[in-house]
């Protein structure tokens, strides 16, 4: 399907946000409702590039990804 739902989640301090791809291809963003409200914008930035360059489905490097994610956020 690959619809995105955004949703506010409290996780630890050093986790700012993760997404989960289930299992109708739907992602599932999870921003931590810890962090000041531009900090949570700007994660979804993070984890919305994630999504758009389709880094959940490259055969590239985690590190590479997150690179790339935070010059796009």
């Amino acid at each position: 399907m690959n619809r995105i739902f955004i949703r506010g989640l409290s996780l630890p301090v050093k986790i700012k946000g993760v997404t989960v791809v289930d299992e109708e291809s739907d992602y599932n963003v999870y921003i931590n409702t810890r962090l000041s409200a531009a900090t949570q914008q700007k994660t979804v930035k993070h984890e919305m590039t994630h999504i758009l360059r389709e880094h959940f489905y490259d055969n590239e490097p985690v590190v590479y990804n997150e690179l790339e994610a935070n010059a796009g956020a």
